[in-house]
């Protein structure tokens, strides 16, 4: 015994090789090949390290998992996610015993041997298998955005189909998979909107303007005004303008409209009238004839900035142009229609309002 637990020290000043070529002692003779013994106790040498580094990976993927585990199940990502999930759970629970009970460390080492692993590189082995769970749950760590971005997309088709209930779970899915998705927060909103929910849609809301998502301070800042807030809306709308370079016509005809209307709330025509002109001349090119569908906002607006300027005739046109273009299918415009009727029936003339399908 203590030949084998000195081999190291021994092999550095015999050569054993050359005795044996001389000698050629029997096989039995295990002392002539201590070189043997040395090797293996030299890899042995470094159990303490592959154990210590183990004990911390394990660690790691411990908080990992339990990162991980409540985002799923919140979430309730349903039989693939559950599955997802479970692999490499139950992949640490394994670990966590082999490393924590003995008995758990006789099984996996006779596992290894099973694998033709020799035993002076179990330490190595256990290393190697807990730093590829960790690279496992890395992986899902990493990819929790992708998982996020799939419900927020099913989500999206749900809404298309007027199913808001499924919406609102898959966007919830995709926020407790990852709660900076901007996308999720604001479609989120709409679906809260739409039932209605105004303080939660506005929560909502928030997360996406933290985000930078230009739909969300148009959104927000029309939620303010409905509020009777409209020194709320129009720092969040002149800001989403700024940020507004590459947004769609739509989104960019939306924050002019909206901004003007807040300054109107105020008071400020001045300030409203070349914002909604602008507008109005957005809708009126040939890409915002085509994609826009709330062309009458703007005229309905500028038709209210004009009458607080005493600029009758100016008025009457816009009031012809909310009538021609508005539709009460909207229910900002619905208001504004009632207003225009009223305005051109006092200088005798008809709305002639448009019956647009919504």
């Amino acid at each position: 015994m203590r030949l084998k637990q000195n081999a190291w020290q021994i092999s550095k000043v015999i050569d054993f090789s050359s005795w044996r070529t001389s000698l050629e002692p029997p096989d039995t003779a295990w002392w002539w090949h201590l070189e043997t013994e040395a090797e293996l106790a030299r890899w042995q040498w470094w159990d303490w390290l592959w154990r210590g580094l183990s004990i911390a990976g394990w660690t790691a993927n411990l908080g990992l998992l339990i990162d991980l585990l409540p985002r799923f199940l919140i979430a309730g990502t349903g039989f693939a996610g559950a599955v997802a999930i479970a692999f490499p759970s139950l992949l640490t629970l394994l670990q966590a015993i082999s490393e924590l009970t003995e008995t758990g460390q006789e099984g996996f080492d006779k596992l290894l041997i099973r694998l033709g692993i020799p035993k002076h590189f179990h330490g190595e082995a256990q290393l190697g298998a807990t730093e590829l769970l960790l690279l496992i749950l890395l992986g899902f760590h990493f990819y929790l955005p992708n998982f996020s971005n799939f419900s927020n997309r099913r989500g999206f088709e749900n809404y298309n189909k007027g199913q808001l209930a499924s919406a609102e779970a898959h966007y919830q899915q995709a926020l407790a998979l990852n709660p900076d998705n901007v996308k999720a927060h604001y479609n989120l909103a709409v679906v809260y909107e739409d039932l209605q929910q105004f303080d939660k849609a506005r929560t909502q809301y928030q997360f996406a303007v933290k985000g930078g998502f230009v739909k969300a301070y148009n959104n927000l800042g029309r939620l303010h005004i409905l509020n009777n807030k409209p020194s709320l809306a129009i720092p969040l709308l002149f800001k989403g303008l700024a940020g507004a370079g590459q947004a769609s016509i739509k989104v960019r005809y939306d924050l002019m409209k909206n901004l003007g209307w807040a300054l109107l709330k105020q008071g400020r025509e001045e300030q409203a009238e070349p914002i909604l002109r602008s507008a109005v001349s957005l809708g009126s090119s040939p890409e915002g004839i085509e994609k826009i569908s709330n062309r009458g906002s703007a005229h309905c607006l500028l038709a209210q900035v004009y009458q607080g300027q005493n600029q009758k005739t100016k008025a009457l046109t816009q009031w012809q142009k909310c009538c021609q273009l508005g539709s009460s299918a909207n229910p900002d415009e619905d208001l504004w229609l009632g207003l225009a009727h009223k305005k051109l029936k006092e200088d005798n003339q008809s709305c002639g309002q448009n019956n647009r399908k919504p």
